[in-house]
């Protein structure tokens, strides 16, 4: 038995209580956020209240940061497992850039519309550690392609989001912040596309021109 195969089965429990875990912490995190954004009547329309005393997002929003720190686990296996081709530019810089971001979300866009990130991100993160949950069971997944479709769906409408704030002058959010978020989501929509187009497109016409 080959040591990497070795480390895959000793991870193997810890992977599947991990996925477990961060499944139903996302899909917590999910409807939290949503009960809380229903409860405190905000619209689909970006521009919402900001409660600075009492934030309805405040404590949902700072488990969603802890969260992040969880995270890093997926690199840790990464890492563990010698699976040096998943430890790409796309990962570790989506990984530690976000927990930084929200880390000053927590610090000063704690309320209003942040709610929507919490919504998107933990119902893709659900699907996401579902994902690989059932990945430690089998390596057909027909629907691979669909979740990196829909990370670059909920990039997309961060940004509508952000651009609506910004384009109509709202000052509820931090407008800064605002304008920070939309360039960092840019630049995680603009990597997720081309892993996107190497994993499904271009390796596809690869594999069909080799078959030919």
């Amino acid at each position: 038995m080959s040591s990497v195969s070795f480390k895959v089965k000793g991870l193997f429990p810890f992977k599947f209580l991990y996925n477990i875990i961060q499944v139903m912490l996302c899909s917590y995190m999910c409807i939290e956020a949503g009960v809380q954004a229903f409860k405190s009547g905000y619209t689909l329309l970006p521009c919402q209240a900001f409660n600075h005393k009492n934030p309805p997002m405040g404590f949902i929003l700072y488990v969603f940061y802890l969260s992040k720190i969880l995270d890093f686990a997926d690199t840790f296996f990464i890492i563990a497992e010698k699976r040096w081709a998943q430890l790409s530019f796309l990962h570790v810089y989506h990984h530690f850039s976000i927990f930084l971001f929200y880390w000053l979300n927590v610090s000063v866009g704690y309320d209003g519309d942040v709610y929507l990130t919490i919504v998107l991100n933990g119902l893709i993160h659900t699907i996401m550690y579902t994902y690989y949950f059932v990945s430690l069971h089998t390596k057909e997944i027909w629907w691979k392609s669909a979740l990196t479709i829909g990370q670059m769906v909920q990039f997309i409408l961060m940004n509508l989001q952000a651009g609506f704030l910004l384009i109509t002058g709202c000052k509820s959010f931090p407008p800064r912040i605002t304008e920070a978020y939309l360039y960092y989501i840019v630049t995680l929509l603009a990597l997720f596309f081309h892993f996107f187009l190497q994993s499904y497109v271009f390796k596809k016409r690869s594999k069909t021109a080799k078959k030919e």
